[in-house]
């Protein structure tokens, strides 16, 4: 394939062909460490991209895919997955960013075979930068030149976009129907897309799983979270040049140290509203945009189980628990767990007051706001799950169980694992699926698979995504205790 970077050569699959390790821009390290992305660097002859790049510098993974691959600031690349077949024209493509807090994870995570092979979609998955790398904010440290980068991971997603506007056609790609789609810290990701100028033009449609506006900081929280990586480095705000300097490996280990992890980086690392890249009121700059892309949008019932399950932390309620969530909105949220615990388990309230405030009331906001620029939007929820019902993540285990050819394949119910797919959740994981294909080829995600599905307009229309599915007009507020929304803030 012909790139405007130079020829590639991939492998051949199953109905498809992969390309691995495609550079999207140059190196993010060295004289360019905080700065925003640039073009690739164009190569000589053919080059093999038979492998995953060198993906964003984070903790070791335990086990896994990630745990093989090599880490560098170097990490800027994509991979690509092609419908063997052409005889169409050009295919509808989907841009996967993945999740992992804005501190984990990769694109080599992702597999995007049977959506290239099964559904006729080129398939992308990209890195970004991350933590620190990806969005330490110092424009109040470094100056102008750095007031930027608290966005460069945001900016490593536009460098990604532009590449497949430029290049996709070559691998059969049509670049006027890409649908940009992010599970999490990746759904974020997917709906800041919405909020910057930059992103115009070049997305046309997009799926925010389990993840909104929400994680959007200002400056001052993005400040405070760049003085305390210098504590822990042993540096004072007057010397800040110094990360310049110091070996990456370093910065990781110093954002570990703090305390951050997956569970409870929400807000440390993520996009900031810099007035530059992204605005000072994010979802009030919408009101001035017409011509949104489509959006389908949800969160799932209970989101939350699996972090209360995974830390000591989250165990009991406790008001110092959300203050480190929520920072100024932690009484609001402490007010809701208190109303819902007079109804129900103290258990089931804390999970339900997490879940909410962490997803459900980000995703309603984030599509009231998109609604009123009349652009269509679909809501969810997932109320079928496992063993601890439907967890954060939850939709992605169904959708990838149902390119499953074999049924023997979905994991039986004694299994442990809370992301298990039972039997009797065939029929949901083939509906959900046929839902996502259709929305990537169409911006609509009516099929006969599930029932219809109506715009989320005025009347809140949501598709409750179940063994038995429905449209539901009457879901409840979360307790009548709406967290305002706005750009999240430390005091």
């Amino acid at each position: 394939m012909q790139t405007l970077s130079g020829k590639v050569e991939g492998l051949k699959m199953e109905g498809a062909y992969v390309f691995r390790g495609i550079p999207y821009a140059s190196g993010a390290g060295g004289l360019r460490r905080f700065r925003p992305p640039a073009p690739p660097l164009p190569w000589p002859g053919v080059r093999r991209c038979d492998r995953f790049g060198a993906i964003a510098l984070q903790n070791p993974a335990q086990e896994g895919i990630l745990s093989e691959l090599a880490q560098s600031e170097d990490c800027l690349y994509l991979n690509v997955w092609t419908p063997e077949d052409r005889s169409e024209g050009l295919k509808p493509v989907m841009v996967y960013i993945h999740g992992g807090g804005f501190v984990a994870g990769s694109g080599a995570e992702c597999d995007g075979l049977s959506f290239a092979s099964e559904e006729g979609i080129v398939y992308v998955s990209i890195n970004y930068r991350l933590g620190a790398l990806g969005f330490l904010y110092l424009g109040e440290l470094l100056g102008e030149e750095y007031a930027t980068s608290g966005n460069n991971g945001m900016l490593d997603i536009i460098a990604a976009l532009q590449w497949v506007q430029h290049n996709i056609a070559a691998f059969g790609g049509d670049p006027s129907r890409v649908t940009v789609i992010g599970n999490s810290a990746g759904a974020k990701c997917v709906a800041s897309l919405y909020v910057m100028p930059k992103a115009r033009g070049l997305f046309h449609r997009a799926i925010a799983q389990s993840g909104a506006t929400q994680a959007i900081r200002d400056q001052l929280t993005a400040d405070v979270t760049g003085r305390r990586l210098l504590e822990k480095l042993g540096l004072s705000p007057a010397n800040s040049y110094r990360l310049l300097e110091l070996p990456a490996e370093m910065l990781i280990e110093a954002q570990s140290a703090v305390g951050f992890d997956t569970s409870h980086n929400l807000h440390m690392f993520g996009p900031v509203a810099d007035g530059l890249v992204i605005p000072l009121d994010p979802l009030a700059s919408l009101k001035q945009d017409q011509g949104l892309p489509p959006l389908l949008i949800g969160s799932n019932e209970d989101e939350a189980a699996i972090f209360i399950q995974n830390d000591p932390l989250l165990k009991s309620p406790h008001i110092g628990v959300l203050e480190g969530f929520f920072g100024r909105n932690a009484n609001a949220v402490w007010n809701a767990y208190q109303h819902y615990s007079k109804s129900m388990s103290s258990e089931v309230a804390w999970t339900r007051t997490l879940t909410e405030h962490l997803y459900g009331i980000g995703a309603m906001q984030f599509a009231d706001a998109v609604t009123l620029c009349g652009a269509p939007v679909w809501m969810y929820r997932l109320r079928c799950g496992g063993r601890l019902g439907a967890i954060h993540g939850y939709e992605g285990s169904l959708i990838q169980a149902a390119f499953a050819a074999d049924p023997d394949s979905f994991l039986t119910p004694t299994s442990e694992d809370p992301y298990a797919v039972k039997d009797e959740m065939n029929g949901l994981a083939r509906g959900m699926r046929a839902a996502w294909s259709a929305f990537i080829r169409s911006g609509d995600p009516n099929t006969d698979s599930l029932p219809a599905w109506p715009v989320y307009g005025e009347d809140h229309a949501t598709m409750v995504l179940d063994l038995a599915s429905s449209v539901r007009k009457d879901l409840p507020s979360p307790a009548g205790l709406h967290v305002p929304h706005q750009v999240w803030r430390m005091d």
